[in-house]
């Protein structure tokens, strides 16, 4: 490994696009920089004469910020996957963002085409999780992707968003910026959306999302029945329950499911036969279960 002492502006930050780069790390890094001083080199890799920046890019901004202007590099020569790949493997310990994960699964799948069983050998990481963090790219909204808004949310924050469609998820964001919504109330805001009954409950949600947040969090205090038992009441409640199920799973199976293969369709009449056998038994035994008149 070659360490040169490189100027900042011969430094290429193309694979910035891979990274996330939150404020508070940089000015902690700033700060560091300057009671401290460089305690550990960059690493690049010399790419046909073009030293591209791997690790270290928080420390990078920070120098710049600084007004430094060179920095000790470690130079390395790697393949362009096997370079991308030291992205996450440098930082495994620390760990990186959600989003940067998918950003750089995608990026190996769409530029280096690699198989997601390369992928996985390459990180060091099962099939599945190579798996999941494309799916959840590609359930993500393109331009907010390109746009650099998600960085900031929470992991499973970003999950629930990729459950909207892209346009949701857009709608969303565009009212969590207009109103400053914390990141972290973002996955409550989009299941709210999701489970809105109809277009005025969501446009409800997208224009007061503050006060449906609210809302929602309110406890939902039933006042009990005087004239029930605990045992009543409390089987009342469950027959309620299980009407709340049955229509929200018929308004799921009216808008359809698709093309599924055999088998999966073997298993869905399974299912809604099992369904519709124990759900007619336990309203059957809470009539029985109803005193004589």
């Amino acid at each position: 490994m070659d360490i040169r002492r490189i100027p900042l502006s011969e430094i290429d930050l193309s694979l910035a696009r891979l990274r996330q780069l939150p404020e508070a790390p940089v000015r902690e890094k700033a700060d560091s920089l300057r009671q401290k001083g460089q305690l550990s080199p960059l690493v690049a890799c010399d790419c046909d004469g073009k030293l591209v920046l791997i690790d270290g890019f928080v420390r990078h901004r920070a120098a710049s910020r600084l007004g430094l202007d060179a920095l000790l590099v470690a130079v390395v020569t790697l393949s362009s996957p096997h370079m991308k790949a030291q992205l996450y493997l440098r930082n495994r310990e620390r760990g990186l963002l959600l989003l940067e994960e998918c950003r750089l699964v995608h990026e190996l799948v769409a530029v280096d085409a690699l198989s997601q069983v390369e992928i996985a050998e390459l990180l060091e990481r099962h099939k599945s999780w190579v798996c999941r963090r494309l799916g959840l790219f590609q359930g993500l909204s393109p331009h907010l992707l390109a746009e650099g808004g998600l960085g900031g949310l929470p992991g499973g924050a970003l999950r629930r968003l990729a459950q909207l469609q892209p346009r949701n998820q857009e709608q969303l964001m565009a009212c969590v910026n207009r109103d400053g919504i914390p990141f972290h109330d973002v996955g409550a805001l989009a299941d709210l959306l999701r489970r809105a009954p109809d277009p005025i409950a969501r446009s409800y949600v997208l224009d007061h999302p503050q006060d449906a947040l609210e809302r929602a969090r309110r406890p939902r205090e039933e006042p009990a029945d005087p004239r029930l038992g605990e045992a009543a009441q409390a089987l009342l409640a469950d027959l309620t329950v299980l009407r709340q199920i049955a229509l929200r799973t018929a308004r799921r199976a009216n808008q359809g499911l698709g093309g599924l293969p055999a088998e999966v369709i073997a298993k869905f009449s399974q299912a809604a036969d099992a369904a519709e056998r124990d759900c007619l038994a336990a309203c059957q035994a809470a009539r029985n279960a109803l005193p004589t008149p």
